[in-house]
């Protein structure tokens, strides 16, 4: 029971945070409700007794892509007047219909699927270094890739960002 009554105070928490980095004026406040989402997540695969994806959310999710976000925007420039653009524009209203039909969607969706039924009685563990092998074995490449392109889009944000306004 309290376990549940956690998991929905949770739930409401990283909605609100979520809802946080939408509609934050800053971007610094907005990195924060990041954070503070993807602990929340974390903290629901705890719940979920999937640890080893807890900490995966914990680790890479909310330090290292809420860091590389952080210093792209510390990279880029910021408006004439030293203050941040205004982000919205034409496209603003188009994107809250699309945004509100893909809620009801989901929304639709949530409330239609038997939840009940789709989960195990009892759960199965699996063990880490079944993961890890997998991980290694089979996903190497692929990881290995991704790695290079963050490098390849982290130099070129630097380089963007120490060239002159003449350049």
């Amino acid at each position: 029971m309290a376990t549940e009554v956690l998991w929905w105070i949770f739930a409401v928490a990283i909605v609100g945070t979520s809802a946080g980095v939408v509609f934050s004026g800053s971007v610094i406040h907005a990195a924060i409700f990041l954070i503070l989402s993807l602990a929340g997540v974390g903290t629901m695969y705890v719940f979920l007794t999937v640890e080893f994806l807890a900490l995966v959310q914990f680790l890479i999710y909310g330090g290292a892509v809420t860091v590389l976000i952080l210093l792209a925007l510390m990279l880029t420039r910021m408006g004439v007047s030293g203050r941040p653009e205004r982000a919205t524009g034409g496209q603003a209203p188009f994107a809250a219909v699309v945004g509100l039909g893909l809620a009801a969607v989901l929304v639709g969706v949530a409330f239609v699927t038997d939840w009940r039924e789709s989960v195990p009685d009892n759960p199965i563990n699996v063990p880490i270094q079944l993961i890890s092998e997998r991980l290694f074995n089979d996903f190497g490449a692929p990881f290995l890739l991704a790695a290079a392109l963050l490098l390849v889009a982290m130099v070129g944000a630097i380089i963007l960002a120490r060239q002159e306004e003449g350049e």
